[in-house]
């Protein structure tokens, strides 16, 4: 059975670890991130780190991260820990330790590693479990390391959430709903029309233009199939919220296709999103769950201090998104 996350057994902590690598092509060297994250077998957050590990390789940075995530769980006194990573070297060497050479990089790091559980070991009340999963269930803490990666950051704990993360804790929880099913028509081209709508029936010019007429939200039957489930189409016609958000501007934020007086709701605006997912989410309330695939840039300033990022609330209020539209939690260590 496949699971986004699964949640650790009653009384462990789970800790998950994941390293984001990218080449600066301007300085000419590899950035390497690390992100961990440790959660309750409720999937509550208990504790986050992100940030760039310079001059480190990849073992060696999700090894500091994991060692990290130990020192906070012995200060913590959580005596069950139960380790996710989605590299296979690493959870092959922490296995089989006492089959695998190790050259001086690895033995510093993995004996650190070793120390920590031998130094601090509490008889049988003491277990530690490491676990090897694809990134797909490894997705949180993989955020976290490209969040260190994008607003390079220092290595360092959290406070609370910082992003999108909450977006990702209620996804491995199952919590979030998926992206709406987008129906693609087939392109006939210029040619024969199969199945085609009937031809309109001509109007006066006066009736055409006239401004009492609704905006429609689809020119002609053909795109009532994809458009019928979206919250702004009431009847083939634009819902009045719809026509005010649109009129407002408030959505030119996220795409210049909402900045004219014609909106093409086909105008792609993110991975797999299109304007008119955009204006069915913003009048849910709900586009806090695809702004992680938005084509937006972050215009804000690198931080060095991580705790004083913006958070998805203050970001979605200065879009003009606060107040009953969108709400977030918020989970402080």
């Amino acid at each position: 059975m496949d699971f986004t996350w699964e949640t650790p057994d009653p009384g462990y902590k789970k800790i998950n670890v994941f390293c984001e690598i990218s080449e600066d092509p301007l300085l000419h060297e590899m950035l390497v991130s690390a992100g961990a994250l440790a959660r309750d077998s409720g999937g509550v957050q208990l504790w986050g780190a992100l940030g760039l590990l310079p001059n480190l390789t990849e073992e060696q940075a999700i090894m500091s991260a994991i060692q990290s995530a130990l020192i906070h769980a012995q200060k913590k006194g959580w005596e069950l820990i139960h380790i996710e990573t989605s590299n296979l070297e690493v959870y092959d060497t922490i296995r089989h330790q006492e089959h695998v050479f190790l050259n001086d990089e690895q033995l510093e790091i993995y004996s650190s590693f070793n120390t920590i559980y031998a130094n601090h070991y509490n008889g049988n009340k003491m277990k530690r479990v490491i676990t090897s999963v694809p990134q797909r269930m490894n997705s949180s803490a993989a955020y976290l390391a490209n969040y260190g990666l994008t607003k390079k950051v220092a290595f360092g704990e959290i406070s609370g959430t910082v992003g999108d993360l909450d977006y990702y804790l209620a996804r491995d929880m199952g919590m979030t709903l998926p992206f709406p099913s987008i129906d693609i028509q087939t392109n006939l081209g210029d040619g024969e029309v199969i199945n085609g709508p009937p031809p309109p029936k001509k109007r006066k010019f006066d009736e055409q233009s006239s401004g009492d007429m609704p905006k429609r939200a689809y020119r002609d039957k053909g795109k009532e199939k994809v458009l019928e489930h979206f919250s702004f189409n009431e009847n083939g016609v634009f819902a009045q919220k719809a026509v005010r958000i649109m009129d407002e501007g408030k959505l030119s934020r996220f795409s210049p296709a909402f900045g004219g007086s014609v909106v093409n709701m086909n105008a792609a605006v993110g991975k797999e999103i299109y304007a008119r997912d955009i204006l069915h989410h913003a009048i849910l309330g709900t586009l806090k769950a695809v702004i992680p695939n938005l084509y937006v840039s972050n215009p804000s300033l690198l931080q060095n201090d991580v705790d004083s990022l913006m958070s998805v609330d203050q970001v979605l209020e200065l879009m003009g998104f606060s107040g009953d539209i969108a709400t977030s939690s918020k989970n402080p260590v």
